[in-house]
């Protein structure tokens, strides 16, 4: 869907005011705060800003019933700036991992009901995995995928399978949703996910969440490689530096520590 039809039933002025208060304080903002703001009725403001959230370029956070910058935002900016935030912010921590484990390194985000490549390190040997910017994956076979559903509630997660039933990629793919809500509890609990031949039957993956100051997952960020050199047990060895890394662009995102010199 493109922009102009996203915002065709709503005052294109008034969202722009309200994106450009919401970017400009860079946290989540209550819709007093944003009337406040921008001089706006909050009826007005509640209503602008749901159309924006269900549009993508806003996120709301059902806890303080907040808004935030959306995934449509990042994109949007990203077109504009030509450059991203967060892959500066992951930088170091992908150049970590890249030399640590001489594999691919993938940068992952949501996208509605898939996930997109928004950053790579290639794999310091001859044979690279085939993976560009840009490419989106399914979300309940991959290891980024599953850490997304993971964040979402169950209620989420159901809904999400009711548009996209589980699809057996390979014969490692999770076969029902059953084991998958297991699968994603257990995610949750450990701080990362594998993909175990799921999506491709010769690549193997392990990712860990970054978060933003709400606790939202908002990327993931992973070591990918080929099975024959990357097993499992040589992926989950990996996994304390994965959730490392993850945590530290988490707490860059948030202000909490800077980058080494």
């Amino acid at each position: 869907m493109d922009l102009q039809k996203r915002m065709k039933d709503f005052s294109s002025l008034k969202a722009l005011q309200i994106l450009l208060a919401v970017t400009d304080d860079g946290t989540f903002m209550s819709i007093q705060h944003l009337a406040q703001i921008t001089g706006l009725p909050a009826s007005t403001v509640h209503r602008i800003a749901q159309e924006l959230t269900a549009s993508g370029f806003l996120r709301k956070d059902e806890v303080t019933k907040s808004y935030g910058i959306g995934p449509e935002l990042w994109v949007l900016s990203n077109k504009m700036k030509g450059e991203d935030y967060l892959l500066q912010m992951a930088e170091e921590e992908m150049e970590r991992l890249n030399m640590l484990s001489g594999e691919t390194i993938h940068l992952i985000a949501p996208d509605h009901d898939q996930a997109v490549y928004i950053g790579k390190k290639e794999a310091r040997c001859q044979i690279q995995l085939r993976s560009r910017i840009g490419w989106r994956i399914p979300l309940a076979c991959t290891s980024a995928g599953k850490l997304i559903l993971a964040y979402r509630g169950r209620e989420k997660v159901e809904e999400y399978l009711d548009y996209n039933p589980i699809r057996h990629f390979t014969e490692h793919t999770i076969q029902n949703e059953a084991d998958l809500w297991e699968e994603l509890q257990q995610i949750r609990a450990q701080g990362y996910a594998l993909d175990n031949r799921e999506h491709n039957p010769d690549v193997v993956c392990i990712s860990a969440p970054i978060l933003d100051i709400q606790g939202n997952l908002v990327a993931t960020i992973g070591i990918s490689a080929p099975d024959y050199r990357f097993t499992v047990k040589m992926a989950l060895s990996y996994a304390p530096e994965v959730m490392e890394s993850a945590a530290r662009i988490s707490n860059r995102l948030a202000g909490k520590e800077e980058h080494h010199e």
